[in-house]
């Protein structure tokens, strides 16, 4: 009777801890099926329940969809919206800007949703130095400049 106990009490640990990932991407869109814009570092959890996954699941995907545009998110600060526009090369005006999301999607629980990361809009510079082209890709943080700064060169 002890071993049937053990048993019955070891299937219902088993099914309900269990290894669980949350997947974690930056997309263009809201939806999983959305431009995929950087896959970043998926959170693992060990015999955790779904409920539990979760809970921690979208909390954890923001802090390493932060991490992977190397500042803040939501909105998004200069570090981050610089690592932004210098992966997506291209300049990116106001008027066709790109909106960011962490999707995330918790395995074997049913479990999808998204944070809104923030707006993209980047300006691009060929600056020609002599022989030299030199490339910037500048953040136009919040979108607010409809035109490109003139660039200031020193020295």
């Amino acid at each position: 009777m002890t071993k049937i106990f053990l048993l019955l009490l070891l299937t219902v640990f088993v099914g309900t801890a269990t290894a669980r990932t949350c997947f974690c991407e930056i997309r263009t869109g809201p939806s999983r099926n959305s431009p995929l814009f950087l896959d970043v570092e998926n959170p693992f959890y060990s015999h955790t329940s779904c409920s539990t996954a979760k809970r921690q699941c979208p909390d954890d995907c923001r802090r390493n969809a932060a991490s992977a545009l190397e500042g803040s998110v939501h909105p998004l600060n200069e570090a981050a919206g610089t690592r932004a526009c210098r992966i997506l090369d291209q300049e990116v005006t106001p008027d066709n800007s790109v909106h960011l999301y962490a999707t995330y999607s918790t395995s074997n629980c049913d479990h999808q949703s998204y944070h809104y990361l923030g707006e993209v809009c980047c300006w691009k510079y060929e600056i020609t130095l002599g022989s030299e082209i030199l490339n910037f890709i500048v953040f136009n943080e919040g979108c607010r400049d409809d035109q490109p700064p003139i660039p200031v060169i020193t020295g």
